[in-house]
């Protein structure tokens, strides 16, 4: 007979003493990763989205919740559990914004709830009703145990829910905050998107942009960035920042529009990472960084006369000028791109260098005559248009 004490027998026995607890991963039985929005938002985690004020995030956010609420289809075409969501939210009036919103995106309002205040007991015993805060884990608590059919609580913004005790810089006093909230969301199983906002100063990391602690962007499982297209400031981006569940993702874009207004998605992703935008945004500045430098790059290019457009972005690529900074940078110094004869190669000059015009003339006449009006004719540098600004006349 074996003289090894029982396993179990141990076990409780460890559980009286003081030390530390040691759990075997032989114990632990694998699962897959439950997801709210497929390879985006985890059902159980925290995520987090981070904006700008005034870039859509609100909008974004009722759009998902009328999803949920309704079991709708994602905008990528995949599928959404349906159920309840908890609104936690402090910039927005019930009555005049949120609730007309979400009937603009087709919500079941019935599954919708807003938390924004607990009842407390003051002097003498009296309730009182006091904002809600994070450190309200009873009450969001009881909250998950009323609706338990709850897919997803939305807190917007993270800042007015942090709690006054709590120092949003300090990592410790952060996650002390939100380990609780990711245990409750691991218990009960909803998602808990986290809304941001981003911080004003440039960087080339986006994850690094969301206001207060780090510890925002490390207790989050998905990381998603909401900015607007540096080239369309009505097109929103949805990029993706870190994922620790699922492979790197697409983005999506969408515009705000109609009346009432509601979010209008794109059926195409957009092959591009919040990293990528940020960059964006930074070869877009006037603060004379990249833009300059292609800028100054073009002039010289041009300063001897005209050539074709071939030419001057296969030097721009050697010189590490994106394609997106050098137009920028035509538009900048009003560059001007005419075809060299007819159907021959586009060139680009300076506004002081004149365009070729010797054979245009001729043709661009003869095609006054033939009834081709209002049409468009490809060039062979990829470019249409015509020296008139890119229509027949």
């Amino acid at each position: 007979m074996s003289s090894r004490p029982d396993k179990n027998a141990c076990q409780a026995a460890e559980a009286e003493l003081p030390g530390p607890v040691l759990r075997c991963l032989a114990d632990v039985e694998p699962r897959e990763v439950q997801w709210l929005w497929p390879g985006r938002i985890p059902l159980g985690r925290i995520s987090l989205l981070v904006g700008r004020p005034g870039e859509g995030k609100s909008f974004l956010t009722t759009d998902m919740t009328a999803r949920v609420s309704t079991g709708r289809a994602w905008p990528d075409g995949s599928a959404c559990p349906a159920g309840s969501v908890i609104l936690v939210s402090a910039e927005d009036d019930p009555h005049d914004t949120i609730r007309p919103r979400l009937d603009a995106h087709g919500a079941d309002v019935r599954r919708v709830h807003l938390l924004a205040t607990v009842r407390r007991r003051g002097e003498g015993g009296r309730l009182v009703e006091a904002m809600f805060t994070l450190e309200d884990l009873p009450a969001l608590t009881e909250a998950l145990e009323r609706q338990p059919d709850c897919r997803l609580i939305v807190i917007d913004p993270i800042g007015s829910f942090i709690g006054g005790g709590t120092d949003s810089h300090r990592d410790n006093e952060v996650r002390a905050v939100l380990a609780p909230v990711a245990q409750l969301a691991e218990r009960y199983g909803p998602a808990v998107l986290i809304v941001a906002h981003r911080r004003k100063s440039a960087g080339t990391i986006a994850d690094d942009l969301a206001i207060g602690s780090r510890a925002f962007t490390g207790i989050a499982r998905a990381v998603w960035h909401l900015t607007r297209d540096t080239d369309d400031k009505r097109r929103r981006l949805l990029l993706s920042g870190k994922n620790n569940l699922a492979p790197e993702g697409t983005g999506l874009a969408f515009d705000i529009g109609g009346i009432p207004p509601a979010v209008q998605w794109e059926p195409s992703p957009v092959n591009m990472r919040a990293d990528d935008a940020l960059a964006a945004e930074c070869e877009g500045s006037d603060d004379g960084g990249a833009l300059a430098e292609a800028t100054d790059f073009l002039r010289a290019e041009l300063a001897h006369g005209r050539k074709t457009g071939t030419e001057v972005k296969a030097a721009a690529k050697s010189a590490g000028i994106s394609s997106r900074t050098l137009d920028r940078a035509r538009a900048r110094l009003g560059v001007v791109a005419a075809p060299d004869g007819y159907r021959g190669p586009w060139t680009w000059g300076l506004p002081n260098h004149t365009a070729p015009d010797s054979a245009n003339t001729a043709k661009v006449s003869t095609l006054a005559n033939s009834g081709g009006l209002g049409e468009v004719w490809p060039a062979a540098d990829g470019e249409t248009g015509s020296p008139e600004g890119g229509r027949r006349c």
